[in-house]
């Protein structure tokens, strides 16, 4: 048997003998000799995955404990079940194997002597099955070449520079004369200075070479035999060869001198140039030092240059200087949280070139975007005339809504409802104008509470190469790929996040260097946060001075990869911090290098993984990963993935510029698609050449892709090394602006890559008062919860719930039962209402709770707390009266382990505050609601209810409007003017006003009569067409239906050869008495059982079922198959050319037929246009109030969500109504505009 007699045979432990002077660590003890079953550092789900694919029953491996630092667990399968028992290190050093029983077992010195023991017992062993097969670690071909492996992780190297020999003293030769110099050398000297080509040298070099031939060198030797290991003479000769330099160095030196003073400006503070220059003395180290000094001149004479040249070009009644409290004396506005620094850079002026469509006509216009004043002009030309400039400020835009059915089209959104709609000449355009924008309001937002800062993240390999460029390509983020817009590459971003692998400098020299460049091109003096080394590899971050006091709670820390996971030339280094409520984790890595070397890189992933989160991340979250523990974690560096593909092809499309086709033979991509490694990572969409590897100090793209090694030719393919990836919360905002690469920086052969994102940040505190639970009570229920779980392991599960916002750490039940599940791999745990905890978060202000989200972990029932995923559930939009599904992804250290889905809501009595974020700027028009409803440019109708303040204390008078008899509706039609227009009524309109208001709501309802009216309530006016839809241009409407009095039977069908233009009904009203309300059109067809249904849901009116759908059936209780299709073929039939459409009037069309509008038509009314008669109902409770309107099917849920009282409806939103889910449009439109009203009492 394996493993038998292995015990006595040990040899003695190596420490007791006296020449160790160190003792072992205790894990090198345990995992002494147990290379066949020991795999270190594996998770859970590989190790069930090794098991598995062995099938045997007996089959076993041992594992690091995930849970408990020093432990380790024996996995053992039986059965197609995988079994796992804990061996914990006892207090004497010894392991102990925790069996089915739970009895603790004897201890054993090591893992080696205890399977040893175990196999010997075979069944009798305590555990499920008898140790059989042990399962090998997999070791590959990759993981075998270590030497290999050390060479290659030096192929970022510079291999154009050959390293010097060793030096090495040579032997002693046999005949050597007493005064120690060599006559072989002499001889050897002599015959290497007779081949010498001096013809084109000066005489004095030659002649100083000569005497060193004859007697120098002589003296050199006996210096270094009596221990002298300079070589005077030799010195001699090069400060002779030097002296032509040394005089260039000086007229050089001088030269800077004056580019110095040249570049001087008054208001300079401090110069990194000497004013003067110093003449330095004779010798060889000086000539060293002034050569050091030309390198660090001429880079800091272009940097000075940037600045200056910067400042010279601001006007000249430019003041760069910040006041000193803060605000700026130009414009008088408070620095908000987007720029505000010692420097003011100069801002200019960006100019686009847009269309705008009115009247199916296309108008040139020049929009001008001022971020420095917080404008933005509109000048209209005509050829070369200009017709006028008009000036947006700031405050009056609301909103930038994208359409996108065409990405050139953008709605801005102005106070008072304007809508402006420009075409921009491309994409990139549009996008642009919104960012700066939203940058021009965030700039002059006078918030003192920060929600959104600009972070530039950057990384690039330096190949131990000295610097010999400037940075400001790189920090701008102009280059090749998404790059910054020009204007706001001046703006500084508010954090700088820079990592650097190969690095040759200091901490300190490169932090300096990242200050000094950031200062020339932004004008900024950044802070440093914090700085971390591991060898080359580093990351530093800096943040403006004004920002510093946000961060807390910085922590760093760094993981090494190399050879034995011991050697720093591989690895990670990471910092942490939290910015007011958003916490962030930086990471910056180099994996290993090697294009057949995947595997490797994964297994580092998972190694850096482990370790940040064991000592990176917070302890009391030691379940989950470090990219759960963060609301954002980037991951950047040299992963070194590189492109699979034949060397000629890919460099083929190298030169094609084929970034399509290359992306599809990305490791990278390929992995991620695979779940293999960076799940959950995001990547924006790569515009740029391979980044690596590129002929150093040479421009464009010309890469060294052939090696000659010893061992013969490697290829080095172009490849995207360099990347950074992120990971966020759901529900938080993080958005891409830029992704390239600098093409101006070529001292190594990585190119460096950039990347600036705009992230919202959240608060640390919550603002409303009264927001304590126990004041504003929320619950945060969970009705059902269903996991998907990778595992072999058959147990039951229990659910662990980890939030900042609750008052401890929850724990479900185990769940009592599972779904059926057709893959073996699979289990599917359920978790019921009553298995659940009901949980109760610290505060019950609404905008707070939305901002935060709960951390979930499946857990085994009786394990060792070892997590089988986690997932991040956020609460965004998740108050509801009733259950909202989510559904997420398990990972677990940065493996996807499954899903998880379920129903949950959280249930508040408190009002929410209306919060609004500055990133909600922008918007799709797929999914923007306004939540003012607005029209645009149009004044409002009057036919809806109006409040003012009552007599009595708290009471209130609602006119709700009827309107006279002899007030028809005025009909225009949108397809003739012909002669059959008098068969229609017609109404005076007597002022251009009510005709423009009739034109732009096309779809709000018109008055009943008053027979109508007083059955049933008049119908509120709809609520507008979301952006997007053509509505809000042009549409038509339909007439509703006819009193009596006016038609007693509907007119004739026409004949079939004439187009329809007058109003026909259907057939099926032929002879039927067409209905005027929901009862009668439910009694003809025979469904008067479903009144009540419609009425409860709202859909008490005839005039809105056109937009009734088959959900809206289902969801009221209409289920019957028959009975719906009977509902909709016959609103079918009731809007299929009741009347005439409306005709959308355009203000030529009003100009044009004036005469036909606003004439008095003979035969019709000759009196004015008679005015709504309103009836004043004195209320003053909500239920009053709800029942005057018609809407009394919903005093229950208004109680139920806190608004109780009249008095506080002014504070109500739509999103508050989302919340209540009233979501019939027409009441939410009424609701809003009696509020409206509420608010002027």
């Amino acid at each position: 048997m394996l493993f038998c007699g292995m015990v006595e045979n040990l040899p003695r432990w190596p420490w007791e003998n006296k020449r160790y002077a160190k003792r072992p660590r205790l894990r090198q003890v345990h995992t002494r000799m147990s290379g066949a079953f020991f795999h270190k550092g594996i998770s859970r789900f590989q190790a069930e995955l090794l098991l598995t694919n062995a099938k045997d029953d007996g089959s076993f491996l041992v594992r690091d404990s995930e849970s408990l630092p020093g432990a380790y667990v024996l996995c053992l399968i039986h059965q197609a079940k995988v079994h796992q028992y804990r061996i914990l290190p006892g207090p004497d050093g010894k392991l102990h194997v925790q069996s089915e029983t739970g009895t603790i077992q004897r201890g054993y010195q090591d893992l080696t002597e205890l399977i040893a023991e175990y196999i010997k017992k075979q069944d009798q062993n305590g555990l499920a099955s008898a140790l059989v097969h042990p399962v090998p670690p997999e070791r590959s071909s990759e993981d075998m070449d270590i030497s290999d492996d050390e060479d290659d992780d030096d192929d970022d190297d510079d291999e154009d520079f050959e390293c010097p020999p060793p030096m090495v003293s040579p032997p002693a030769t046999p005949t050597e004369k007493k005064n120690g110099h060599s006559e072989t050398a002499e001889v050897d000297l002599a015959k290497n200075f007779a081949k010498l080509d001096l013809r084109n040298l000066d005489v004095e070099f030659t002649t100083a070479l000569k005497e060193y031939v004859d007697q120098g060198y002589k003296k050199d030797s006996v210096s270094m035999n009596v221990g002298d290991s300079e070589l005077h003479e030799f010195t001699n000769v090069l400060e002779v060869a030097s002296s032509g330099l040394k005089r260039e160095l000086d007229s050089f030196m001088k030269k800077m001198s004056v580019l110095n003073e040249f570049l001087k400006f008054d208001r300079q503070k401090h110069s990194t140039l000497d004013s003067k220059y110093k003449v330095t003395g004779a010798g060889l180290p000086n000539l060293l030092e002034q050569l050091s000094r030309v390198r660090t001149e001429v880079l800091n004479i272009q940097t000075k240059a940037q600045e200056t040249i910067q400042l010279a070009s601001l006007p000249s009644d430019y003041e760069y200087l910040d006041p000193p409290d803060g605000v700026y004396c130009e414009s008088g506005i408070t620095s908000g949280p987007f720029l505000a620094s010692t420097y003011r850079p100069y801002i200019p002026q960006s100019k686009f070139e847009v269309k705008k469509v009115k009247h199916g006509k296309q108008t040139k216009l020049t929009l001008t975007v001022d971020l420095q004043n917080g404008k933005y002009s509109i000048l209209k030309q005509t050829g070369k005339e200009s017709l006028g400039t008009d000036t947006i400020s700031h405050e009056r835009i609301l909103h930038l809504i994208k359409c996108t059915k065409d990405k050139c089209i953008l709605d801005v959104i102005l106070d008072g409802k304007k809508k402006q709609n420009y075409i921009f000449a491309d994409p990139h355009a549009r996008e642009n104008f919104c960012l700066q924008i939203r940058q021009m309001k965030n700039m002059h937002s006078t918030e003192t509470e920060i929600d959104q800062i600009s972070v530039f993240i950057g990384t690039w390999n330096m190949g131990d190469a000295s610097l010999n460029q400037s940075l400001s390509t790189w920090l701008k983020c102009t280059g090749a790929g998404k790059c910054r817009d020009r204007v706001l590459g001046v703006i500084p971003h508010d954090m700088y996040v820079v990592g650097t692998q190969e690095s040759s400098m200091t901490e300190k020299d490169w932090v300096n260097t990242l200050k000094a460049g950031l200062k020339a091109c932004v004008l900024v003096d950044m802070e440093l946060v914090e700085v971390c080394t591991l060898w080359g590899i580093r990351i530093a971050i800096l943040v403006k001075p004004e920002y510093k006091h946000c961060i807390s709670r910085i922590q760093r820390s760094s993981v090494r990869t190399g050879i034995a996971n011991a050697l720093g030339n591989k690895g990670a280094v990471a910092i942490s911090f939290y910015f007011n409520g958003s916490s962030f984790c930086f990471i910056n890595a180099h994996l290993t290098s090697g294009d057949e070397r995947c595997n490797r890189r994964n297994q580092n992933y998972r190694d850096i993984m482990k370790n940040l989160t064991i000592n990176l991340g917070q302890k009391h979250l030691n379940l989950f990963d470090i990219t759960s523990q963060f609301h954002h974690v980037f991951w950047l560096g040299d992963l070194n993935y590189r492109v699979e593909e034949d060397i000629q092809v890919l460099l083929h499309k190298v030169q094609e510029k084929d970034i399509n086709y290359l992306m599809e033979k990305d490791q990278l991509k390929r992995l991620q698609s695979q779940k293999a490694a960076f799940c959950g990572f995001q990547e924006s969409e790569i515009t740029f050449l391979p980044t690596y590897r590129l002929e150093r100090n040479i421009p464009g793209y010309r890469y060294a892709w052939r090696k000659v090694k010893k061992t013969g030719e490697r290829i080095n393919a172009p490849s995207w090394c360099d990347r950074v990836l992120w990971k966020s919360y759901p529900g938080v905002f993080i958005e891409n602006v830029a992704y390239g690469c600098s093409e101006a920086i070529l001292s190594s052969d990585h190119r460096p890559v950039f990347s600036s994102f705009n992230v919202g940040i959240s608060s640390e505190f919550v603002q409303a008062r009264g927001s304590l639970a126990e004041l504003a009570p929320v619950k945060i229920i969970f009705h059902s919860i269903e996991a998907q779980v990778k595992t072999c392991c058959k147990q039951y599960f229990q659910l662990v719930f980890h939030s900042t916002c609750l008052q401890e750490v929850y724990r479900s039940q185990s769940n009592t039962s599972f779904q059926d599940n057709r893959t073996g791999f699979y289990t599917v745990p359920v978790w019921h209402a009553c298995n659940l905890p009901e949980m109760k978060p610290l505060f019950g202000d609404q905008d707070f709770l939305e901002e935060q989200h709960i951390l979930i972990a499946v857990i085994a029932k009786d394990g060792d707390n070892e997590s089988y995923g986690e997932c991040v559930l956020s609460l965004k939009d998740m108050f509801s009266n009733q259950p909202k599904d989510f559904e997420y992804t398990l990972l677990h250290q940065g493996e996807e382990t499954g899903k998880i889905k379920g129903k949950m809501h959280l249930v508040s009595k408190s009002k929410r505050s209306s919060k609004k974020s500055p990133y909600s700027l922008i918007a799709f028009d797929t999914e923007y609601q306004d939540p003012e409803m607005f029209v645009s440019g149009t004044p409002k109708m009057d036919f809806h209810p109006s409040v003012r303040q009552g007599s009595k204390p708290g009471s209130f008078v609602v006119k709700h409007p009827t309107v006279s008899p002899k007030v028809p509706l005025r009909q225009v039609m949108s397809s003739c003017q012909d002669d059959r227009r008098g068969t229609y009524d017609k109404v005076q309109i007597p002022t251009r006003e009510l005709a423009r208001s009739t034109r732009v709501d096309s779809r709000a309802p018109q008055p009943l009569p008053p027979s109508i009216s007083s059955s049933q309530p008049a119908p509120p006016p709809r609520r507008p067409p979301y952006m997007g839809q053509t509505g809000l241009i042009q549409g038509s409407q339909r007439v509703p239906p006819r009193h009596p009095s006016q038609s007693d039977s509907a007119p004739p069908v026409p004949p079939k050869q004439r187009p329809s233009v007058v109003g026909d009904h259907g057939s099926k009203y032929d002879d039927l008495k067409r209905p005027l309300s929901l009862e009668e059109w439910l009694a003809q067809l025979n469904l008067s059982c479903y009144e009540q249904n419609f009425k409860s849901n709202g859909w008490e009116s005839l005039m809105y079922l056109n937009e009734l759908t088959l959900t809206d059936l289902s969801n009221m209780g209409v289920d019957i198959r028959e009975h719906q299709q009977k509902i909709l073929q016959s609103i079918k039939e009731l809007n299929k050319d009741t009347g005439p459409t409306y005709h959308v009037l355009e203000e030529h069309d009003i100009e044009e037929h004036s005469d036909d509008i606003f004439r008095k038509e003979p035969g019709v009314y000759n009196d004015d246009l008679a005015e709504p008669v309103y009836h004043e109902i004195v209320v003053s409770t909500l239920e009053e109030w709800l029942t005057t309107l018609g809407l009394s099917c919903y005093i229950n849920v208004f109680h139920d969500n806190g608004w109780e009282n009249l008095m506080v409806l002014g504070e109500m939103t739509e999103a508050d109504l989302d919340r209540m889910e009233i979501n019939n449009r027409s009441h939410r439109s009424l609701i809003l505009s009696c509020i409206e009203d509420f608010k002027s009492c």
